[in-house]
C-alpha cells in the first residue's frame, strides 16, 4: 500500500504573529518527526482571526508576508507539505487601500510550491471583514500521482441553520469531484455554555454526517484558544480529527495544543475506493434498509 498521511495542528491562535509563528514551526517539526505528507493549522493559525488582522499593534501586510515565508521555509526544510490558515491581504486596484482581506486556506507542496488557496465563502461579515469566493479545488503535489483537496473554513462547512445556505462539503465532492477536504476552524467558544453545549454536538454531528455521505477524507483541526485570541482551557468548538464515511479514524483531545495523523491508501483515495458502507452487511442482508436511511 502506498500511503499518504494528513495530519493536524490543533493550536492556539493568538494576537501576536511571533507567538503564532513558534506554533506552527513546533507543529512542522513534529509533523516532520511522523513523516506527515500534509499538515492543517486552524483558522487564522498564522494571522491570528480577528477584525483589522492586518494592522493590529502597528502590524503590516509585509509583517504577515514575512511571517508566512517563515513557516514556508521552515515546512521546505522539514519536508512537510502545508495546508496553512490565515487571514491574508491579495492586491486589487478596486478596493482603496489597494488590496482586498481574504480568510485562507494556502496550499504549499513539500518544496515550497504555492499551490494555491481556497477562501471562506460563508464569512461573518462583522468579524471576518473579507471577501467570500468561489469554491475552488486545489490540484496537490504528490509523489505517487496528484489528488484533489477542497479546503472549507468554518462556517464553509456547517452552513445550515449557523448561515441559513447550504452546506459546502457534498458540492465540493460530486460537483467538483473532491478527494480529500481540509476543515480550518476556529470557532465561538468560552463565552456562552448552553451555546457552547449545542455547537459542540451541532458541529461533530455535521461533521460526521457529511463525512458519512461524502465518503472521502476529511481532516477538520479548530484553534484551541477563544476565537479572538485570548487564552482558553475548556472545549474546543468542534472536534479536531480524521474522519471516513461518518467515523473518526483519529480525535484529539479537546483541551490545548493537540497534533494527530493517520494514513490512507492513495490509489484508493484516488480511485474513490477507499471504504466501504459502515453498515454495509446489514445493507446485503437486508437491501429494503437502504431505501428508508434520509
Amino acid at each position: 500500500m502506498e500511503k499518504i498521511r494528513y495530519a493536524g495542528a490543533q493550536l492556539p491562535c493568538t494576537e501576536h504573529l511571533d507567538r503564532n509563528i513558534k506554533e506552527i514551526k513546533t507543529a512542522i517539526n513534529w509533523a516532520a518527526e511522523n513523516n506527515v505528507d500534509y499538515l492543517l493549522t486552524p483558522e487564522g493559525s498564522l494571522s491570528g482571526y480577528f477584525p483589522g488582522f492586518e494592522t493590529k499593534d502597528g502590524r503590516t501586510i509585509q509583517d504577515l508576508v514575512d511571517a508566512e515565508k517563515q513557516v514556508t521555509n521552515h515546512a521546505v526544510k522539514m519536508g512537510v507539505g502545508l495546508c496553512l490558515g490565515t487571514m491574508w491581504c491579495e492586491s486589487d486596484d478596486r478596493f482603496p487601500e489597494g488590496y482586498r482581506k481574504e480568510n485562507q486556506i494556502r496550499f504549499y507542496s513539500k518544496t515550497g510550491k504555492f499551490l494555491g488557496s481556497t477562501n471562506k465563502t460563508y464569512i461573518i461579515p462583522e468579524y471576518d471583514q473579507t471577501m467570500p469566493s468561489e469554491i475552488n479545488i486545489i490540484d496537490v503535489e504528490h509523489d505517487i500521482q496528484n489528488f484533489w483537496a477542497a479546503g472549507l473554513i468554518c462556517n464553509d462547512f456547517w452552513g445550515g441553520p449557523l448561515s441559513n445556505k447550504m452546506a459546502l462539503p457534498i458540492y465540493v465532492k460530486e460537483q467538483l469531484n473532491a478527494q480529500v477536504i481540509f476543515h480550518a476552524t476556529n470557532g465561538f467558544k468560552g463565552e456562552l455554555p448552553v451555546y457552547d453545549e449545542i455547537t459542540e454536538a451541532w458541529h461533530e454531528g455535521n461533521l460526521r454526517m457529511m463525512s458519512f455521505i461524502t465518503g472521502v477524507p476529511i481532516i477538520t483541526v479548530d484553534s484551541c484558544y477563544k476565537m479572538q485570541g485570548t487564552p482558553y482551557n475548556g472545549n474546543t468548538s468542534s472536534q479536531s480529527g480524521i474522519l471516513l464515511n461518518g467515523v473518526w479514524q483519529v480525535k484529539a483531545p479537546r483541551i490545548g495544543t493537540q497534533y494527530f495523523y493517520h494514513d490512507f491508501d492513495h490509489s484508493a483515495l484516488i480511485n474513490n475506493t477507499l471504504g466501504a458502507h459502515p453498515d454495509q452487511d446489514i445493507l446485503d442482508s437486508n437491501p429494503l434498509i437502504g431505501g428508508s436511511t434520509a
